[in-house]
């Protein structure tokens, strides 16, 4: 999967994608709305035919493009546009689980906003095109120590990984797993296992390394009835 920007004049469609804005204006509405606040979320998908650049998947959010570039709302921003290049027909791109244009801090960061508001997990998951599971690790973070905090902010752990030490209720030992796992932390088995609340991994290199123990972790409360503090959450959107 190749990805890159590509010049607006240098895309369109294969469908004439005017007929939109006479038979589903209002369809296009939302996607404005989500563009205007929020960036573009996620590339457009396209094929490279004749010296252009035809889009396959995302042909409302190049008319909501246009339309904002001609009322010169976000000119600079829109003047190129992410875009993930399908090599061939029959390659079809799976849909992403998250944004691919916001970084985990960015990503956690809008979420937590947007919950502290007061919106339901339900709509902040639409909002940013993530399932409700990429919610619940956002909102997972208050409980990290703060060190690993700093980490998740400046990108040396994800929010997958992140989200998963922070199932372990005891601050002081997520912090020494993570030094004892050291690069093995990358590996999303081991992820996986330490949310799923195992109790003795093996890591690659043959060792055996006991997790801390889950006893005192209560069930996570479903996201609905979870109240955030802004002083809580000391995330900051990466630059």
């Amino acid at each position: 999967m190749t990805m890159m920007l590509i010049p607006l004049k240098d895309l369109t469609a294969l469908d004439n994608v005017q007929r939109f804005s006479a038979r589903r204006r209002r369809e296009l509405d939302p996607i404005k709305r989500s563009i205007t606040n929020d960036g573009l979320l996620n590339p457009l998908i396209v094929m490279k035919q004749s010296g252009r650049y035809q889009v396959i998947d995302g042909k409302k959010r190049l008319q909501v493009i246009r339309q904002l570039v001609k009322t010169k709302k976000q000119t600079r921003a829109l003047n190129k546009i992410p875009c993930v290049i399908q090599e061939t027909p029959s390659h079809v791109i799976s849909e992403p689980s998250r944004p691919m244009l916001l970084s985990g801090p960015e990503l956690a960061h809008a979420i937590i906003t947007q919950m502290d508001l007061g919106h339901p997990p339900v709509s902040v998951a639409q909002r940013f095109e993530c399932g409700i599971n990429v919610v619940e690790d956002a909102m997972s973070l208050k409980s990290l120590h703060p060190t690993m905090l700093t980490h998740f902010n400046n990108k040396a752990i994800t929010l997958e990984q992140a989200s998963a030490f922070a199932t372990i209720p005891n601050p002081e030992a997520q912090l020494s797993l993570l030094l004892q796992l050291g690069p093995f932390v990358s590996n999303m088995d081991i992820i996986e296992a330490i949310k799923s609340g195992e109790t003795v991994i093996e890591v690659p290199n043959g060792d055996v390394v006991i997790l801390p123990s889950r006893t005192q972790t209560p069930a996570r409360r479903p996201l609905a009835a979870t109240k955030t503090r802004d002083n809580i959450y000391p995330l900051h959107a990466a630059a």
